[in-house]
Formats: C-alpha cells, sequence, structure tokens
C-alpha cells in the first residue's frame, strides 16, 4: 500500500467534499491529507458570526462535507472510520475521515455518489404533488443511518408554526445590521466562486408567510418576481437526541444523507433554518420531539423545476500544504 491515495482519489475526494451545501454558500472549509487521513478543517475567513453565533450551522456544513467524502471513498473502494476532533493543539481541525478496508456499507454509499454533484437547494416553488408515505420513510431511515430523527410536520398546525417561526426569524434578521453585512457579502450579484448569486435566489413568494427562505440583500434582488408557492409544502425537522459539536457534526452528515437520497428520488429540496439560528426560537421547535431531541435542520422536501448549481471552490483552494 503506498503511502498516501493515488492524486486521482485524493481530486475525488476532494471534489465530492466542496459540493456539500453550506449556509449562504460560505465552504467554509479546508482539507489536509495525512497520510490514508483526511483532515476536516474549518476555515475562520468564512464563518458567519452575526448569523451563526455558536458555530452549529459551521458544524452542519462540516458534516455534510464529511458525509461526500465517505461517499467518494466508497465509490473509490474505501470504507471510512470517522473520528469527531477536539484539539486543543489544532483548534481548526474539526474531524478526521480515515480510508480502510471497506465494510457492508459501502454499496450504500458508493450509489448515492452520482446524485454529488446533482444536488441543489431549489428556492423555486414545488407543485402540489406530495410525497408519499413510502418516500418519507425512507428518508428517514436515512436520517437513522447517520443517528438523527427525521420528523415530517403533517398536521396543518404544526406545518404553519414551522412557518411562522420562520416568517418571525426573517424579520429579526432584518433588523439586525450585522447579519445583514454578513448577507451582502455573500449573497447576491453574480458570483464565480462562492457565494449565493442572484440567480439561485428564486422568486418571492406572493404570501405573507413564505415556504421559503428569502436571502435576498440587495434592492435589486428585493425587487424581484413575485409568484405563488405551494400552499402546503411538506417540512420535516430533522433532530439529535443531544447538542454540541459532535451532534452537529454527526447532524450535518444524517442532513446531507438525507438531501442526496432525495435527489436521488427525483425530490427537490431547500432549508427553512432561519427559527433554528435563533435560540428562543429554536427550542420551541422541540415540541412534539420532547426536550431530549434538539432540533438542527428544518428541511423543506417536494417536486420542483430544474435549477442551476451554484459556484464551488477549486480543490486548489481548500487543500493545505
Amino acid at each position: 500500500m503506498t503511502a498516501t491515495p493515488a492524486e486521482d482519489v485524493r481530486d475525488q475526494l476532494l471534489r465530492a467534499a466542496v459540493a456539500a451545501p453550506s449556509v449562504h454558500n460560505t465552504q467554509p472549509w479546508r482539507f489536509r491529507f495525512r497520510g490514508w487521513v483526511v483532515e476536516v478543517h474549518r476555515d475562520r475567513d468564512r464563518e458567519l458570526p452575526a448569523e451563526d453565533r455558536d458555530r452549529r450551522m459551521l458544524y452542519l456544513s462540516l458534516g455534510a462535507a464529511v458525509f461526500n467524502l465517505r461517499v467518494a471513498a466508497a465509490l473509490c473502494g474505501y470504507g471510512t472510520d470517522t473520528r469527531s476532533v477536539l484539539d486543543r493543539a489544532h483548534p481548526d481541525l474539526v474531524a478526521e475521515v480515515e480510508l480502510v478496508i471497506p465494510g457492508p456499507d459501502i454499496q450504500s454509499l458508493s450509489a448515492l455518489a452520482p446524485y454529488v454533484p446533482l444536488r441543489r437547494t431549489n428556492r423555486q416553488p414545488y407543485s402540489d404533488r406530495r410525497v408519499t408515505p413510502e418516500v418519507q420513510k425512507l428518508l428517514e431511515l436515512s436520517a437513522r443511518l447517520e443517528g438523527a430523527l427525521l420528523d415530517w410536520a403533517e398536521a396543518p398546525a404544526r406545518r404553519r408554526w414551522l412557518q411562522l417561526a420562520s416568517s418571525d426569524a426573517g424579520a429579526l434578521d432584518d433588523q439586525d445590521a450585522a447579519r445583514s453585512a454578513e448577507r451582502r457579502r455573500w449573497v447576491g450579484g453574480a458570483r464565480a466562486r462562492d457565494g449565493v448569486p442572484s440567480n439561485a435566489l428564486g422568486p418571492r413568494s406572493e404570501g405573507e408567510i413564505s415556504p421559503v427562505r428569502d436571502l435576498a440583500a440587495t434592492p435589486a434582488d428585493e425587487s424581484r418576481t413575485v409568484i405563488a408557492f405551494e400552499a402546503e409544502p411538506q417540512l420535516a425537522v430533522l433532530s439529535t437526541r443531544h447538542d454540541g459539536r459532535p451532534e452537529w457534526l454527526r447532524a450535518g452528515q444524517a442532513m446531507e444523507r438525507v438531501l442526496l437520497e432525495a435527489t436521488a428520488l427525483g425530490l427537490s429540496t431547500s432549508l427553512l433554518n432561519q427559527a433554528l439560528e435563533h435560540d428562543e426560537l429554536r427550542w420551541l421547535i422541540n415540541d412534539p420531539l420532547g426536550p431530549s431531541y434538539r432540533p438542527q435542520v428544518i428541511i423543506r422536501v417536494g417536486y420542483g423545476p430544474p435549477v442551476p448549481a451554484t459556484p464551488r471552490r477549486p480543490i486548489s483552494d481548500v487543500l493545505l500544504d
């Protein structure tokens, strides 16, 4: 066995990792190969201190990148041993993904590889076609395989509560100068390497309560076309039993597995997480899961039109010496 993976394997791993979703597409990660271990580092220059004060969403993004590494490794014929890292001597090192002998999950992981570059955050209106209970259960299983719970907000009262909480959070965001400044840095215009370009924002909802997050940060983006969205969006809350950085990393892997499985099933997805970014609203979303669960992600699922990919940094930008 060679001292490190072959160059084409390393490139394949990194291409998958950088395709992961992140808040405002900041892509807050860097990677280093140490023998057969891929180190996953946070990139502090790409964090959002106003919007993500405790860095929970950062770790979800890093967890999504970790899951994509696992998928790419499986496609290359490797198993993976993933470890959360807390090292005072290396404070930016978040996780290690070691390439090992493949295990029984190699087929289920490698089957998701074609959908890594196809996954999109789709902020367009979805059709009225419902996601069936059978498909819902498949996505629930995807979350459980990563140690998380996916709970569907099927009751109209709970679905409306999630949308109201998201609307309240959006209003709080608009009143926060620091959050608005962060958003202007990362959202809008034509972007070639990172951030959310204007063409990925989708239209604005004509309803008072929207099923999609409006990230508009400039007057031009605020004047986008206004149209009707689906009347009864299908929303699911992904939760973990505990909180803290290891659980956030786990939740990010579960989130990405659900998103990739949804993509494989022909579904569109977007995230409605703004309420979870406010502590006073996040704890209220625990119900009906109970106090032992911590909500990490709210996912909107449905059938939407094709949308373009958002830009990605070249792998040379994310590879540490």
